[in-house]
């Protein structure tokens, strides 16, 4: 009998050591504490890449993955151990980029990211003393830039302040030369002499002729142009444009019927020395605009090559680009004949050379017996013919 009852219970005391304990949680064989503050606190799986928390029922059994860690109730790094007890103030969004895990206190400072990718904190902004404290929120009695005001570049210069470039363009290329002058990158046409500027110079596709001529670049004629000058001329347009002249020296030329630039000078009338200097080290005749192309001005309009025409200014058919007179000339084709007295009945304003047609009334001109529109000496001679006659 003795042993019979010696048997069950050592089948009770097995039967009974096979019941796993309950966790706080209710977990059979969980792995679930209860805090200082008397609160119940899982273990869980902690991703520190996206700050995600997954919580476990028994933490022996819990798999990490890559960037992952199993933390324990009572780990001294998680932060909902004595969480409701304690006081942590941070920032416990675990999608903000600033997330703390050790937070139990959002204190309003989850920051978001900006297109730099750099993590923007709010922060308390005093607008007398244009100090920026990076505090809690309700420590803040001033102008607190938070979330709603925190992407925007009017109230936060810090946003995209770290790839932004002076042109105000995110990733964009341009720079401060040492003139304190803000220059973007620019796509530059050998032939056309157009410049198009550019926000991204890594982005700027040039096409035939062309190349992309970076802000700091040695032959950029805008670089320290504000502070540094570089004489030449500046018109994109004119046949000796020089990228590199900071400032136009009036040198701007033009090509002549030769194909030959013409370039402005100073004269001399006394000594008839040409100099080619700027126009404003010129103290004598500048020759430019109208005159450069002017050949009586400029002897060396034209004077490269051979234009055969006629030369004479008074003729029909005149070239005024001719430099060779090549015996065209004629004055015919463009006369008009008609009646060029302006007395005559017939007077023609536009005739070029009278023709002996005019006619005119009996009481305009008595004395003109040969009626040419004028007294004149051979009227004299007709009056003398006839004088003494006996009129019947």
């Amino acid at each position: 009998m003795k042993h019979l009852t010696l048997i069950a219970t050592v089948l009770l005391f097995i039967s009974g050591g096979v019941h796993a304990q309950v966790d706080c949680a209710g977990i059979e064989g969980g792995s679930a504490l209860i805090d200082d503050c008397g609160d119940c606190q899982q273990a869980y799986i902690y991703n520190f890449i996206t700050h995600s928390v997954t919580f476990v029922d028994v933490a022996e059994d819990a798999v990490a993955g890559p960037n992952e860690a199993v933390i324990l109730p009572d780990h001294p790094g998680n932060p909902y151990w004595n969480g409701s007890c304690t006081s942590v103030p941070g920032c416990t969004d675990v999608t903000a980029c600033n997330f703390n895990y050790l937070a139990s206190e959002d204190d309003g400072t989850c920051g978001m990211t900006d297109d730099c990718g750099d993590c923007q904190v709010p922060y308390c902004y005093n607008p007398v003393t244009h100090e920026v404290d990076y505090i809690g929120q309700n420590d803040c009695n001033n102008i607190w830039v938070g979330t709603a005001m925190l992407s925007d570049q009017a109230m936060n210069p810090y946003w995209n302040e770290s790839c932004t470039d002076c042109a105000g363009v995110v990733n964009g290329s341009a720079l401060v030369d040492d003139c304190g002058d803000c220059h973007q990158a620019y796509i530059y046409n050998f032939i056309t002499h157009s410049v198009t500027f550019v926000d991204v110079a890594d982005e700027a596709v040039a096409g035939p002729n062309e190349s992309v001529i970076l802000p700091d670049n040695p032959g950029n004629p805008y670089w320290n142009q504000a502070c540094s000058s570089v004489p030449g001329c500046t018109d994109v347009t004119a046949c000796n444009f020089n990228y590199l002249a900071s400032e136009d020296d009036g040198t701007c030329g033009v090509s002549d019927d030769c194909g030959e630039c013409q370039i402005p000078y100073c004269y001399n009338p006394v000594t008839h020395d040409v100099a080619y200097t700027s126009q404003s080290e010129c103290e004598t005749i500048w020759v430019e605009g109208s005159m450069l192309s002017n050949p009586a001005m400029n002897p060396y309009w034209n004077s490269s090559c051979e234009l055969l025409g006629c030369t004479y200014s008074n003729a029909c058919n005149f070239v005024a680009i001719a430099n060779t007179d090549d015996g065209s000339c004629e004055w015919n084709s463009c006369e008009l004949f008609g009646c060029t007295y302006v007395d005559a009945m017939n007077f023609n304003p536009n005739a070029t050379m009278d023709n002996g047609t005019c006619t005119f009334g009996a009481s305009s001109c008595p004395a003109d017996f040969d009626q040419d529109g004028a007294v004149a000496t051979n009227d004299l001679l007709i009056f003398l013919s006839s004088f003494g006659e006996d009129c019947f």
